[in-house]
Parts: C-alpha cells; structure tokens; sequence
C-alpha cells in the first residue's frame, strides 16, 4: 500500500510540475522568404521570384501575439512543412529540411543535428512526424512513388516509419504499405492507445505504433459536409480536435467560352470539431463560424491542456477557441520582428505526461501477474455540476483528489455507479480513483469547467 500511494503521488507531482510551465506559449518556426523581380521572356511581365528562406525557433506569447526569436542565429534552410516535433524533455525542436533530420535548442535556438536521412530499405521521404510523449520516439510516414515502365503509371506507397535523429535513419515499421498517400490535413499521436493518425481526404486511418498495421479505417462523417483538416489531439479528455470548412462557390459564365461556367469561391467557413476515430462521426462544437475564410495549414494546431483551448493560424493571426464552448477566445494580429510566416505551432505541455495503457502483445504476454484495472466511465468529463461513474463491478471506496495530490472527498458507496457532485469544486484538473470489491482499481482524469 505504502509504494501504492508513493507512485500515486509522484503521479501527482509530475502533473503539478507540467502545469507549473507556462500555458500562455507556443513554439514553431519563423520563416522569411527573399525574393527578386524577374522579367517573363514572353510577354516581358515583371513577377516575384522566391530566391531564398531563413528559418529560426521563435516563441509566440499568446497574450500579445508577440513572436520572440529564440537566440540571434537564423539558418538557411528548406522546410517540410508537414511535420514537426517539440520534444519537452530534452527541449529540443525537430523539422526537416534539405532531406536531413535538424534538431534545434529550444533554450538557445541553436542548430544541434542535422544528420541526412536514410531509408536502408529504399529511399523515401519522412512525412507528416509527430513525437509521441510515452515512448520520447518520433513516427511519421515514410512515403515513396513507383514508376511502373510497363503501365507508364506511378503509384504511391506510405509506411508507418520512426526515425533516429541522431543518425537520421528511418525505419520502417509497416510490413506493408497502408495507403497510396495522405492527405496535408496533419497527424496526430494517441499516445495512451499508441496509435498514429492520418487522413487521406475521405478517410481517417489509425496506424498500430507496434507493429505499423491498420489499427481503424472509417470514413469521416461530416454532418452537412465540409473537409475535416488541420488536427490534433488532446492529451487532457483524449480527444482528436480539428476544423470543419465549408466552402461556398458561385458560378459565372467563362467569358472565353460563354457556353461553359466557371467556379468561384464566395466564401468559408470554420468550425471547431471532433472526430471518433473509431466510427469516423465527426462533431461540430462551434455554434457558428469562429472566422471567415481559410487557416494556414503550415502553421499546425497545438491545444493548450491548462486554458483547454485550441489554437490555429488564419494568417497573421493566432485564434484561440475553447474546446468546450467552440467559441473564440482569442484573436491576436502576429508580430513577428525578423519573420513573415509562424509555422508548425507546437505546445510544450500537451501530453507531456502521457504513458501507454495499451500494451503491445510481447508486453502482454510477459506480465501475466499485472493488477487488472476496473472498468471506468465518467460522464459527462469535463463537467461543472455532475458526474456519474459507472463501473465494470461493485465498488468499495472511491477518492478525489486535486492536482497537487490532497485528498478532497472519499466515500464508501457499495455500489457500481455513484453520482458525484462537482459544482463545489474550482475549475481544473482533479483525479478519481475507484477501488473495487475484488481488489482492483483505476485511476481516471476529471475535469471541473466554469
């Protein structure tokens, strides 16, 4: 019991030094572009060409919109605009440019690494990475095309890969490939279930971190239509966050043709919502468009597990909305001092304390003696009045506890279910745990909202 409670609290003090960082920050990379006027050799127009990009780590204050460069050392370089990591434990920032893995400082901004990447079974790119907090281990796609001389055809071929960024070798984790490609809609990690998303426009697919096969494949749902894009997901209620856009058009005649019409984009819309990844049905939180016209998908997502807010990038902006209300909860102009463009936002906190509650089956297997857990639901999670916790077997004690580990309430209800009352408690995170008749127990995350 006594080593029960020590790892129970440390739990606690691990959460309360990861809630003590600083929630009002997010990280990415400011981009500046250079360009020279070129004259077209046929009509002799005068056009913008890109000649040039600097990257650097910047930070963004979400308070201001204040975009503070991180160190004074910008690096001429490409970028992979579809994937990035922010590893918190070794504050270390990873994207790819140039076909070589650059890992900067998040304390200096300083370039640490920048092997070139290695695919030992056959070239590819390495697309669309994300760290996973509960293996500290970078999974992304590595995708290649085909060319088959006979059809004069190409296909395309995309693998759950990891890779090292230390050596910049990927390995690749699939036996087979998954899909033809993906969509630039982003990746997100689930890294309690180690399962790794992705979508291919119509389709979300979860890949197996273990073993790199087909973990789900449904068909994203949409009420009303729009594209399901720019996701997420969310370390604090376990769930993937994207944006729903809605774009409306309008026709016109073709004036070359007057037969014919053409399309003309009048407007979109963007809505906060949620996908099951396990049937596909999306949910709408917004109650109305959060802004008029597109996002950046350069910049990425990130959500803020403290304020519960999710983050994108319109363009020149930082907007915030509430992953319970759906509603805008900030709107900042950017400002960025030596930068044109903020891109792949990522946040320090989100997940930071995540570990794998599914277990791989080599893992399975060698603990046959591991202590079975109970069976837990609560719901509604997060709440503000209630919540009802309906368990797998008749309960003997069950405990809340705050953030810090102090206990707050522990109760005896011989029961499977049991009402609690939350609407006395602060809003933020608190913890239940649920102890049954025969000895097992479970642990699950509450959240008290305004």
């Amino acid at each position: 019991m006594k080593k029960h409670t020590l790892l129970f609290l440390g739990l606690f003090s691990s959460l309360l030094q990861t809630n003590a960082q600083s929630g009002s920050t997010l990280y990415g990379v400011v981009r500046k572009n250079y360009y020279s006027m070129v004259q077209t050799p046929f009509d002799s127009i005068w056009i913008e060409q890109l000649d040039s990009s600097t990257v650097r780590l910047g930070e963004l204050n979400l308070n201001t919109g204040v975009v503070n460069n991180i160190g004074n050392k910008s690096y001429k370089e490409s970028v992979n605009l579809t994937g990035a990591a922010l590893n918190p434990f070794d504050n270390s920032f990873v994207l790819i440019g140039a076909n070589a893995i650059n890992t900067f400082s998040l304390n200096t901004g300083l370039l640490v690494s920048n092997p070139q990447l290695n695919n030992p079974i056959a070239q590819s790119y390495f697309d669309n990475f994300r760290f996973n907090h509960s293996d500290s281990t970078l999974y992304g796609l590595a995708r290649r095309v085909i060319y088959n001389p006979t059809t004069m055809s190409y296909t395309g071929q995309v693998f759950l890969s990891k890779v090292n960024t230390t050596s910049g070798v990927i390995t690749q984790i699939s036996p087979s490939s998954v899909a033809q490609g993906f969509a630039l809609a982003g990746s997100a990690i689930d890294p309690f279930q180690m399962v790794f998303y992705f979508s291919t426009g119509s389709r979300l697919l979860g890949l197996d971190l273990y073993n790199g096969t087909v973990f789900s494949n449904v068909a994203i749902q949409i009420p009303n239509g729009g594209i399901f894009d720019n996701f997420t997901y969310s370390c604090v209620d376990n769930t993937l966050y994207g944006l729903v856009r809605r774009n409306y058009f309008s026709y016109k005649p073709n004036p070359l043709f007057p037969s014919d019409s053409i399309e003309e984009l009048d407007s979109s819309t963007v809505r906060l919502a949620k996908i099951n990844p396990s049937n596909g049905q999306v949910t709408i939180i917004s109650p109305s468009t959060v802004t008029q016209g597109g996002y950046s998908l350069n910049a990425g997502s990130a959500v803020d597990p403290n304020s519960f807010n999710f983050f994108y990038n319109p363009g020149g902006r930082i907007i915030g909305v509430s992953l319970i209300t759906g509603l805008k909860t900030i709107d900042q102009p950017l400002s960025l001092a030596n930068g044109d463009y903020f891109d792949l936002m990522r946040n320090f906190e989100n997940c930071k304390t995540a570990s794998a509650k599914r277990l791989s089956s080599g893992e399975i297997l060698s603990t046959p003696n591991k202590s079975a857990k109970i069976d837990l639901t609560l719901y509604p999670n997060p709440s503000s009045e209630f919540v009802e916790i309906n368990s797998s077997e008749q309960l003997s004690s069950i405990s809340l506890f705050d953030i810090k580990g102090q206990s707050l309430l522990s109760v005896q209800p011989q029961s499977s279910k049991y009402k609690l009352a939350v609407f006395n408690l602060l809003p933020g995170i608190y913890f239940v745990e649920c102890k049954g008749k025969s000895g097992s127990s479970n642990i699950q995350k509450l959240i008290r909202i305004p």
